[in-house]
């Protein structure tokens, strides 16, 4: 008997280390399963921020070089000489022609005082010919030389849009404004809001930098506050009439806990009975944030039931780890295949916005820190692809994006930009440095020629150099450098112009 005692008193022992480990366990699990479960909200509401981003980016991006193209039209620039009718008339043309084309609600010219002189609605009964918007933001930031970016409703129809604006500089003056508006992306955004809450239930928010809601999957909400309104911000939007007269009430929403960094609980008044995890973003493509959201009773019972399964087994441990080893893998690749090109291997354009940002911001900050770009086209690829097939087309396009690539260093950037054209930004201001690179990478792809399965194929490549000026935008930069593309190719090709050539 008292040899069976230490061997019991072992057992028992043993079983209440067992517990007081499973109960640990328990502990644990249900700490990371929380911190799991709110990962996963996380990368499901950050996934929906890339789209919203995606979404505007391809849809407004597009009209960010026409108020600078317009602003260089000669009937634009000679209309604001000198307005006469025949002038006016073309102008309007010139506006309305472009605006049919590229999707725009309207294109305006006012001149100095921000009288309207042109616009491409001017035959019909809305049309702004002779009022005053002098007193929108848009045209003051143009008017001081900058580029003009606002959300508001239009003055004449008010209609929720986009606005954006450039300086028309004639003899190194700046001699009036060109504006634009482009409304149907907010549109078509606002609709997929509403089938998110209708069909989904799926809450989004879209705010203006004074917490004014633009957008909202419950449409009543249109307008109203995030937060109590600053009552200066309030006078200086009612004086632009960003909004027209609109009264913006609070939306009446109820912060709670903050749960992670950037995400919190919070309740809406219209909808007593839901609580729901919110997390902001900051939308630089339109201005203003975007509050994401989902169902906080959703992520407690993921909390509370994978708990309970913890309880039950500590195997439940090792598939959570697996679960999340594979997950992490799993982003990895598709972190992977968002930065990298896979026929060239070069960087996407997307990895090139946030590169392109961080370069922009650094350059403003420090005049030191500027940069280059040096964007290549492959010269006569499409006779490649007609004469040797599209498979040795890509064997060509990726063998001119290693040889590229090989002149590159590991601090600069190799992007594909299009189809056949290669962007390179170099950490490099110095003219006869960028030029000297572009001359190398120039030569070393027309005399290594390119190996593909149909044997060597010699081919060129004609290139721009442009270098970015502090408080440039990237659009301007991609112009330059592609005019001197196309001053390159029209030369004959296989060289490598510069905009101080």
């Amino acid at each position: 008997m008292n040899k069976m005692l230490p061997g019991v008193r072992h057992r028992t022992a043993l079983l209440g280390l067992l517990a007081i480990a499973l109960v640990g366990i328990v502990i644990l699990a249900h700490l990371r399963i929380k911190d799991n479960a709110l990962r996963n909200v996380e990368r499901t509401l950050d996934s929906r921020n890339s789209m919203t981003r995606l979404y505007f980016l391809d849809k407004l991006g597009k009209y960010d070089v026409l108020p600078e193209t317009l602003a260089s039209a000669a009937a634009i620039r000679a209309t604001l000489q000198e307005p006469t009718p025949a002038r006016l008339q073309e102008a309007n043309l010139t506006l309305a022609e472009t605006a049919a084309s590229l999707g725009a609600d309207r294109i305006w010219v006012m001149d100095l005082v921000g009288r309207v002189v042109a616009d491409s609605k001017w035959r019909s009964s809305d049309a702004g010919v002779g009022k005053s918007l002098a007193y929108r933001p848009y045209f003051q930031d143009a008017a001081a030389g900058k580029t003009g970016r606002f959300v508001g409703v239009s003055v004449i129809g008010q209609t929720l849009g986009y606005f954006l604006s450039r300086p028309v500089v004639i003899d190194r003056a700046i001699r009036g404004v060109v504006a634009l508006q482009v409304s149907w992306p907010f549109k078509d955004y606002e609709a997929l809001l509403w089938d998110d809450w209708k069909v989904r239930e799926r809450l989004a928010l879209v705010a203006d930098p004074n917490g004014i809601l633009l957008m909202s999957g419950v449409s009543s909400w249109t307008y109203k506050t995030i937060a109590p309104a600053n009552p200066e911000r309030m006078a200086r939007v009612r004086r632009s009439r960003q909004y027209g007269d609109r009264e913006f009430l609070p939306l009446g929403m109820k912060v709670g806990t903050m749960v992670a960094p950037g995400m919190r609980f919070v309740q809406f008044d219209a909808l007593p009975e839901k609580t729901y995890l919110q997390k902001a973003y900051d939308m630089r493509e339109i201005g203003g944030r975007v509050y994401l959201h989902v169902d906080a009773e959703d992520y407690r019972s993921t909390v509370n039931s994978q708990t309970g399964l913890a309880a039950l087994a500590a195997a439940v441990l090792f598939l959570g780890a697996w679960f999340l080893v594979e997950r992490l893998r799993l982003q990895a690749k598709l972190l992977k295949a968002a930065i990298r090109d896979p026929l060239t291997g070069l960087y996407t354009r997307l990895y090139m916005q946030e590169w392109l940002h961080d370069a922009v911001n650094a350059h403003a900050r420090h005049q030191e820190r500027g940069f280059s770009l040096l964007l290549f086209d492959i010269d006569r690829f499409k006779s490649i692809n007609d004469t040797h097939g599209h498979m040795t087309g890509d064997d060509v396009l990726r063998g001119v994006a290693q040889l590229i690539g090989g002149c590159v260093r590991t601090e600069d950037l190799a992007v594909r930009f299009g189809g056949e054209e290669i962007a390179v930004f170099v950490r490099i201001a110095v003219r006869e440095e960028v030029a000297i690179l572009g001359e190398r990478i120039r030569e070393q792809v027309a005399q290594s020629g390119v190996m593909t399965a149909r044997g060597l194929i010699q081919v060129s490549v004609s290139g721009g150099i442009a270098t970015h000026a502090a408080g440039e935008t990237t659009a301007a930069l991609f112009e330059r450098a592609d005019r001197k593309l196309y001053e390159a190719k029209r030369a004959g090709r296989n060289r490598v112009f510069s905009e101080w050539d």
